[in-house]
């Protein structure tokens, strides 16, 4: 099975990839609901309107948790790992698992992700006030309200414990699944076929923040995906990666926790000018990746070198 499909083309790898974790997505989604409703005690009809779900019950809370696991481990962690091992033969290497070669990628990682709050903050209020069309709002406004009434449940909750287990929960799982997911696979594919790195950077992070589907918010999760996808090119590790979006999720659960007023106001930064803000943050994270592509030493022949599958000599009867 290891390296069964390596020698497939990568648009086709790329499919086959989206196949599998809708499948696995779906086979879980319906395992694990079964599962938590007898661990829960909450009546799978019960489930059926989410606009009915009663956060006041701590056993919702606990269904919504297990509802995150299951969902970090059918979309994120079965997929990537099966394709990784069909793709290839040194599934950690494929994934980019592996340490950076200069330490300070690491926090670098961290400042960008601290010093683009400011920028997303501001591209969040000009997707908010984006003119979309009347006949879009509706679904678009009632999807945007449903998600934060599940995120607002599990935040609202002040406790130490509550905190340790949001950002176990909220940022541990997101910051590993989803750069699994769409840096460390989707991302690969999709620079393979573009030959082109920020072609890759790009449509990848356009998939990460379609798959929210919370179109008021498309724009900030848009750059924050093109920066992750390009703080893993550059330092040639997904450990960079996936600790910087811990770290940027963990800061705003951290905040939320000490702020609760933030939980009705969408604005992570609050500031009298946030277009000034934003236009200093924009300079900033523009020179730290300077700085880190100056250091990059990641090329594209050192990342798919190990991708093609070696032609057999039909003459060399010991292979």
């Amino acid at each position: 099975m290891r390296g069964l499909l390596k020698g497939k083309s990568a648009s086709s790898q790329f499919l086959l990839l989206i196949g599998i974790a809708l499948f696995s997505l779906f086979m879980m989604a319906m395992i694990g609901t079964s599962i938590l409703s007898v661990i829960t005690g909450i009546k799978t009809s019960e489930l059926m309107d989410s606009g009915n779900w009663d956060f006041s019950k701590p056993a919702m809370i606990t269904f919504l948790r297990g509802m995150q696991v299951i969902q970090f481990l059918g979309l994120f962690i079965l997929p990537t790992f099966i394709c990784a091992r069909l793709f290839s033969t040194d599934s950690k290497k494929y994934l980019g698992l592996k340490k950076p070669s200069n330490g300070f990628y690491f926090l670098a990682g961290i400042a960008i992700m601290i010093v683009a709050l400011p920028l997303v903050s501001y591209l969040g209020e000009l997707n908010r006030n984006f003119p979309f069309p009347k006949s879009w709002q509706g679904w678009m406004k009632s999807g945007e309200e449903e998600a934060a009434r599940t995120v607002k449940a599990l935040l609202s909750r002040h406790t130490i414990q509550d905190l340790i287990l949001n950002i176990i929960c909220i940022a541990g799982l997101a910051a590993v699944g989803e750069e699994l997911l769409f840096r460390g696979a989707a991302q690969r594919l999709l620079i393979k076929i573009f030959k082109n790195h920020w072609a890759g950077i790009i449509v990848a992070a356009f998939l990460f923040s379609a798959m929210h589907m919370q179109f008021y918010g498309f724009l900030p999760r848009f750059l924050l995906g093109i920066l992750l996808g390009a703080l893993y090119w550059y330092s040639g590790s997904l450990w960079v990666a996936i600790l910087a979006h811990f770290i940027y999720d963990a800061v705003l659960i951290v905040l939320a926790y000490f702020n609760p007023e933030m939980l009705n106001d969408e604005n992570v930064v609050q500031a009298n000018n946030l277009a000034l803000a934003g236009s200093i943050s924009f300079v900033l994270v523009v020179l730290l990746f300077e700085w880190i592509r100056r250091k990059s030493t990641t090329t594209y022949t050192e990342v798919y070198g190990d991708d093609e599958v070696p032609k057999k000599d039909p003459f060399d009867f010991e292979k």
